[in-house]
């Protein structure tokens, strides 16, 4: 009777390693300055299998998956210029999708994957937001306060624009409804946050901050409510990215991407070669 005890103890606690070996499987992409210049790769959800996508003596950054997986979007100066891009996921038929003025720069996809949001700065110092189809044509621009700095997101339903602004040398989140909607503040001025990530569902936000001295991730409600701390180290993170898995993450820090479960507190090291803006899709 002990012996099955203990077998069914064994067999659950596998069972349970698998299951949680399973909801990791997917495929990172990640910007490496590991040859000397920014460059696009993808590893694996374990961090083996690390693959170059792009190969060029210009910088490629900010990968973004397309929400089917097969293709990437990216911003590169190699014209000259930052503009946006897209490749297959294995690095082959890049297009280049902006050719205007200006710096083009932070792309990211809607929901449906029908169109790209991204920076630019051809009307405006600090930048605003531009939305595109997938394939360059149908430009539109989305804000036009001029305050706009990096990383728009936009939420399932469409309705919203998340966003880091940029006042008077500080970065904060804001909001902005659409269509033609203010910008409304999420994060208090008084520190720095930045680098929003939304949560594949859009019930959560999670963020960068420095309130409480180091940068930590840091998660708050679509309306900027129930701001909480995720991380506890005191190490900078930058560039949060959810997995398929609840309460495990991915941030960069120290010149690497790391998975870390919240609960624990436990991180592993994926990569570690001066890797940043690491993007999740679930196989």
């Amino acid at each position: 009777m002990k012996e099955r005890i203990i077998l069914a103890v064994a067999v659950t606690a596998l069972a349970a390693h698998w299951g949680c070996t399973r909801a990791h499987e997917g495929i990172i992409a990640f910007q490496s300055n590991r040859d000397g210049n920014f460059e696009i790769y993808t590893m694996e959800g374990t961090g083996s299998a690390q693959t170059r996508l792009t190969d060029n003596p210009a910088n490629d950054i900010t990968p973004a998956w397309s929400p089917d997986g097969t293709h990437i979007a990216f911003a590169s100066d190699r014209d000259g210029t930052w503009d946006i891009y897209t490749m297959r996921a294995d690095g082959s038929g890049v297009q280049q999708l902006t050719k205007a003025s200006g710096a083009n720069t932070a792309p990211s996809w809607t929901a449906a994957g029908d169109r790209i949001l991204f920076i630019s700065t051809r009307d405006a110092v600090n930048g605003d937001v531009y939305a595109m189809n997938a394939d360059g044509s149908g430009t539109v621009r989305l804000t036009a306060d001029s305050l706009v700095k990096d990383t728009p997101l936009m939420t399932p339903d469409g309705k919203t624009v998340i966003v880091t602004v940029n006042t008077k040398g500080r970065l904060s989140l804001g909001a902005v409804p659409l269509p033609a909607g203010a910008l409304r503040s999420l994060t208090p001025g008084s520190h720095d946050s930045f680098a929003p990530a939304l949560s594949p569902n859009g019930a959560e936000i999670m963020f960068v901050s420095d309130r409480d001295g180091s940068l930590q991730v840091y998660a708050m409600d679509p309306d900027g409510g129930h701001q909480r701390r995720l991380t506890t180290d005191g190490v900078d993170e930058r560039s949060p990215a959810y997995t398929a898995t609840p309460g495990v993450i991915l941030a960069a820090k120290k010149g690497g991407i790391a998975l870390i479960t919240l609960d624990t507190g436990k991180e592993t090291v994926l990569s570690f070669r001066g890797d940043y803006a690491p993007a999740w899709h679930t196989r």
